[in-house]
């Protein structure tokens, strides 16, 4: 027998001369795999920068240190998924060889997020630079009705943040459409006249990544279906994408293939820190019955929303800054980061005020093209624009120019809105207008109008 340490005197390990024989032996024989898998021209290098390619986890994108645009114009959410909230607790800490993270340059990372901001600035698709109704800077959404490109917010968070409970929200109250990529891919797997159900199929039993040209092409057809929808109730609405994108590699199958048929107004991003995170996992496991909700497979989640997510949410607050530094009036997107600590009222109530700056666009969009419609003596556009109870005005609807201020709009119940402006008509003529608008089958209608005349 062979002693395996002469430094520990109390208590020795032991291996057999048979037992160092082998352990010699499999060395061998590995070096010899080795040396054959090269020769026959196994290339690691190609091998490993396809996995990157397929999984982008590199954990130096989530630190960023200061930079060109750290201060103002780069802002760093507050999600603190990994950070308990007394600091440091022992439930919501990674053992410390799960939590330990590579730093490799961070000028690298800032590189990385400054470059997919770049390559992303047309990710609002046919939505053009913000203008000015009245003092209000909006988006003009005409465009979108023309090029039929569907309205999107992306919706984002670790697990457990609150993305399902506030998406139902939503959809209940803004008759959104909420789409997740994971369930349209499970749905399209099983469909017989999907073209490549079979290899949808294939990855999520086996565990791969789906194209993801795959899956942008399931999301299109499902927004393509809900718009076509003949007996909908809600004309141009708004996409809920939940989940998506995850990456790097979702962010630029996006911008290959969908800003031709979208138009991404924002995302919603819920930030919540971890331990508050697994409370929520473990409650919800009690009646859920899903398999991924337990304590270590919540962690791996987080890890992977903190190393992939979380860079890209990075990199769309850049295209936003990138876009306002262009336009006095902001930028076509618009990230909303939400705390998601608190009560479900306190988030809905943060939810509620970012989604009714989205809508806010179409409602002005529609308040100023009647206005268009009016100046230019559209009869057939205004009326298009009004429900159907509205009559032309000669005195005040006539084909007149007009200069509008000091205008203020109000989003009620999601699917109503008050729009109020003075509107000077003439050198002697002008009035407080508030018009009431509809969301309806074919978009927002004016419903009813008031007038005060100014002295």
């Amino acid at each position: 027998e062979i002693p395996y340490s002469q430094h520990d005197k109390t208590t020795r390990s032991h291996f057999t001369m048979k037992q160092l024989l082998s352990a010699i032996s499999m060395a061998f024989i590995a070096s010899i795999t080795t040396s054959v898998g090269v020769a026959r021209g196994f290339n690691f290098a190609k091998h490993l920068a396809r996995s990157r390619c397929v999984q982008t986890s590199s954990a130096s994108r989530h630190h960023v240190r200061s930079g060109p645009f750290t201060s103002t114009s780069y802002r760093r959410a507050a999600s603190t998924c990994f950070v308990g909230t007394d600091g440091a607790t022992k439930e919501s800490k990674l053992s410390a060889t799960e939590s330990t993270i590579a730093s490799p340059s961070t000028d690298n990372t800032v590189d990385e997020i400054e470059e997919t901001a770049r390559n992303s600035l047309g990710i609002t698709g046919s939505l053009p630079a913000p203008v000015n109704f009245g003092g209000i800077p909006y988006l003009d959404t005409s465009s979108l009705a023309a090029n039929h490109a569907h309205r999107v917010v992306f919706i984002l968070g670790g697990p457990g943040a609150g993305k399902g409970t506030q998406s139902e929200r939503i959809v209940d109250t803004y008759k959104c459409v909420h789409l997740s990529v994971g369930d349209l891919l499970r749905t399209g797997a099983e469909k017989a006249d999907y073209e490549h159900a079979d290899l949808v199929k294939e990855c999520l039993v086996q565990g791969n990544i789906v194209p993801v040209a795959l899956s942008l092409g399931l999301l299109r057809i499902a927004m393509d279906e809900k718009a076509d929808e003949e007996d909908s109730e809600y004309g141009s609405r708004i996409f809920l994408v939940d989940g998506f994108p995850r990456n790097y590699d979702n962010v630029q199958g996006w911008m290959k293939h969908m800003p031709s048929y979208t138009a991404v107004l924002g995302a919603l991003v819920y930030n919540c820190p971890m331990d508050v995170l697994e409370k929520r996992i473990m409650t919800r496991a009690e009646t859920s019955g899903r398999s991924d909700d337990n304590l270590d497979s919540a962690r791996r989640r987080f890890d992977t929303f903190r190393k992939q997510t979380e860079p890209v949410v990075r990199a769309l607050e850049r295209v936003e800054d990138l876009q306002a530094e262009e336009n006095s009036d902001g930028s076509q997107l618009s990230i909303v980061n939400i705390d998601g600590t608190g009560t479900v009222e306190e988030v809905w109530k943060a939810t509620e005020a970012a989604m009714d700056a989205y809508v806010k666009n179409d409602v002005l969009t529609a308040n100023s093209n009647l206005l268009k419609a009016i100046v230019e003596g559209d009869i057939e556009k205004f009326v298009d624009l009004c429900d159907g109870k509205l009559e032309v005005d000669p005195i005040y609807e006539g084909p007149n120019e007009s200069t509008i201020s000091d205008a203020e709009v109000s989003i009620q119940s999601g699917t109503k809105a008050v729009v109020s402006y003075t509107r000077k008509i003439k050198d002697d003529l002008s009035v407080r207008e508030t018009r009431e608008w509809n969301h309806g089958p074919k978009g927002w209608k004016c419903g009813s109008v008031l007038r005060e005349e100014l002295s």
